[in-house]
């Protein structure tokens, strides 16, 4: 699947995913002066291989909305411990990025206060697959924070 992420007007961009049957799915994604929320999953769970949450979601055929349409494929393909484990280390890399200081004892500290607060189980992130997420992270926050009103980067999901 396609994932599109385009750039507003500083209070909204755009999120459009294309998938591999040419269906279409998109909304609009609050800017925040750093890489969206939305990108951030996107990274997460394509470094950590989550086909349960968001994205793997989106991809088998679920249609973005405040509640998520699903059909039948898509419904199948969630996962609910990892779609809220996904969103405590989103959460987790959003503060990090704010911070601007990416260790991994802060991120795994951060991740399990989450994941406490949700009473999940905290993922196992090695500092391997961290490192992957925080060197993704950092490119795609640098592509868009560069780009102006219109302008997209693409990726792969």
């Amino acid at each position: 699947m396609k994932v599109v992420f385009t750039k507003g007007s500083g209070k909204y961009g755009y999120l459009k995913c294309i998938r591999t049957d040419d269906s279409t799915t998109e909304t609009q994604m609050p800017e925040q002066g750093i890489a969206p929320h939305d990108m951030i999953h996107f990274i997460v769970e394509k470094t950590l291989g989550f086909e349960g949450a968001f994205y793997g979601q989106l991809k088998a055929g679920a249609n973005i909305s405040f509640t998520m349409e699903h059909n039948e494929t898509s419904r199948s393909a969630y996962n609910s411990i990892e779609t809220w484990q996904t969103e405590s280390i989103v959460e987790s890399l959003q503060s990090l990025l704010w911070s601007s200081s990416f260790e991994y004892d802060d991120f795994s500290y951060l991740v399990n206060e989450a994941c406490a607060s949700r009473k999940l189980t905290k993922p196992v992130i090695s500092e391997i697959a961290f490192n992957a997420i925080k060197e993704k992270l950092l490119t795609m926050n640098k592509q868009w924070q560069s780009l102006t009103k219109g302008e997209s980067v693409c990726e792969v999901f």
